[in-house]
């Protein structure tokens, strides 16, 4: 894992509180499998968006799973990147910001700019919209003010992330002084701006990024152990976020649901990170190294051979809606472990620089 990136391979990790780390590592691959999820609309004759109210089994998991979990993986990962950014730094001046900078045009840049022009290719469209606002994805958020705000992303969707962390990457050097001479005001500034929804989504510099990085380097600069600092409101977080998770499944068509979203992110990545805490994943550690390829890939070959050969092997029962929503993801992951699995196998003799190592 990168000392930024939350999905890459680690590298040289400080060693101080090792047992944040081991959370930080195996965090990896289950939140890149709720990314999957995130991506994965069902039977392909069902509008993603518009759920029908007909309250079945195969309604709810996709309610449950790709509107309501799946919620809290980005959080995540923005807090990883923000803490790992500066848990290794002793002092903070421009040679450690160059340094960081120049780390960053090879696993972030550089992967960024090669799977969207992949996507590119797949699209057979080429402008320079494809690396900044392609897409406006579906999904209207309702500031304060009652302005609509819509979510902005590259040509291969998911990469809105690392165009995102890229920005706030840059602005480190705000975030650290305001950290040191603002500190807890900082983070109530910050945390009405995103609750707020105004700013939402500034392409490359939303208030999710801004927000949940931020409050990763705010422990990570305070010098504080990130998974037993977020113990302490262990037990709140678990209520207040199964409380949200259910208002939001029964309030999904109001406009309520935003903003219960909002905060069912900072309760609920509070969560995962005490579940962590507590589960022995040991199992996944040969899987977390693939979770950055699987993120940049997933969306650029999104295996519709896969939706169809489950489909035509399951039928449309409402059993068998459900079979395929929740076993395509994790096929199409198990697919990405291998073909990465083949990579680190051969990788002597592959460029190495399109999977950021």
């Amino acid at each position: 894992m990168n000392d930024s990136n939350s999905f890459i391979p680690e590298q040289n990790l400080p060693t101080r509180s090792l047992s944040q780390y081991d959370v930080i590592r195996q965090l990896r691959f289950p939140m890149i499998v709720l990314v999957t999820f995130a991506h994965s609309y069902g039977h392909v004759a069902d509008d993603f968006y518009l759920l029908s109210s007909e309250w079945n089994t195969y309604e709810f998991l996709k309610l449950l799973i790709s509107q309501t979990l799946v919620k809290v993986a980005v959080p995540v990962f923005f807090i990883i990147s923000g803490y790992l950014f500066f848990a290794n730094v002793k002092e903070w001046n421009l040679s450690v910001y160059k340094e960081k900078m120049f780390r960053r045009v090879k696993t972030l840049l550089i992967p960024y700019l090669i799977w969207n022009l992949l996507m590119a290719i797949k699209l057979k469209s080429f402008s320079w919209s494809l690396f900044w606002v392609y897409w406006k994805p579906a999904g209207i958020q309702i500031d304060w003010l009652g302005n609509e705000q819509l979510m902005t992303a590259p040509a291969n969707m998911p990469l809105w992330f690392l165009r995102d962390l890229m920005v706030v990457s840059l602005l480190t050097p705000i975030v650290y002084i305001g950290i040191r001479r603002l500190g807890f005001w900082l983070l109530g500034l910050i945390t009405i701006l995103y609750l707020s929804g105004i700013c939402a989504f500034i392409p490359g510099l939303s208030a999710y990024a801004v927000y949940f990085f931020t409050l990763g380097a705010f422990l990570s600069v305070r010098k504080m152990d990130l998974v037993e600092t977020l113990k302490r409101y262990e037990l709140p977080a678990y209520i207040v976020s199964a409380a949200l998770a259910i208002t939001m499944m029964c309030t999904y068509h109001m406009p309520s649901f935003s903003s219960l979203m909002l905060v069912f992110r900072i309760t609920g990545a509070v969560s995962v990170f005490c579940l962590a805490s507590h589960i022995s994943q040991k199992g996944l550690a040969p899987l977390c190294d693939s979770a950055y390829f699987i993120y940049l890939a997933h969306y650029v070959f999104f295996m519709s051979f896969v939706d169809e050969t489950v489909f035509s092997i399951f039928g449309t029962s409402t059993a068998s809606l459900s079979a395929h929503y929740l076993l395509c993801p994790l096929i199409k992951v198990a697919i990405f472990v291998v073909i990465y699995t083949l990579y680190r196998w051969v990788k002597t003799k592959l460029p190495p620089i399109c999977l950021a190592e």
